[in-house]
């Protein structure tokens, strides 16, 4: 099955919620999002339409199915070391998986933050320390540790750790 990899548009914001919501929900994805199904099925719809806004970027099937999202939030100004992008929400439903579709899609993130007009300098994310094969994942796109953990926000007594990619000389 052939698969598109394209950015997402501000009127899909409620395809987007339905797949965050599907995210939520998968139980392989238990460490990988910083909220609830129960929170953010909650959240009225200005949200999701808010959300819609921010750059992201889908991989659609044949069928016009989105199986797979990533959010990249645009991270520049004097709170941050150096303009960066940050990938969030990073998602592929199992009918996606093993099949190199997610390395494609977070090509297609990266590949968009290098050709900004900020100069980003580099791109990060956060992954939960009991989530190997992410950890894997990313390590094979080129992300490294940073040394950065915070404590996940569903359960502090667990970690997450900072991982970037940065831009290419």
């Amino acid at each position: 099955m052939g698969y598109e990899i394209r950015a997402t548009e501000p009127h899909e914001w409620q395809r987007r919620k339905q797949l965050r919501l599907a995210a939520l929900q998968d139980p392989a994805s238990s460490v990988a999002f910083v909220n609830t199904y129960e929170t953010e099925a909650a959240f009225p719809e200005e949200i999701w339409q808010r959300r819609g806004t921010t750059p992201g970027f889908v991989a659609v099937d044949e069928a016009g199915e989105w199986v797979g999202s990533a959010t990249v939030l645009v991270e520049v100004g004097a709170a941050f070391p150096v303009p960066q992008t940050h990938i969030v929400g990073v998602y592929m439903a199992p009918e996606g998986r093993g099949n190199g579709l997610s390395a494609r899609m977070l090509q297609a993130a990266i590949d968009w933050s290098w050709a900004l007009p900020e100069k980003i300098g580099r791109v990060r994310l956060w992954v939960h320390e009991d989530n190997p094969r992410a950890q894997a994942f990313y390590a094979r796109l080129g992300f490294t540790r940073t040394g950065e953990t915070m404590a996940f926000p569903l359960d502090p007594s667990q970690t997450e750790y900072e991982m970037e990619l940065t831009r290419p000389l």
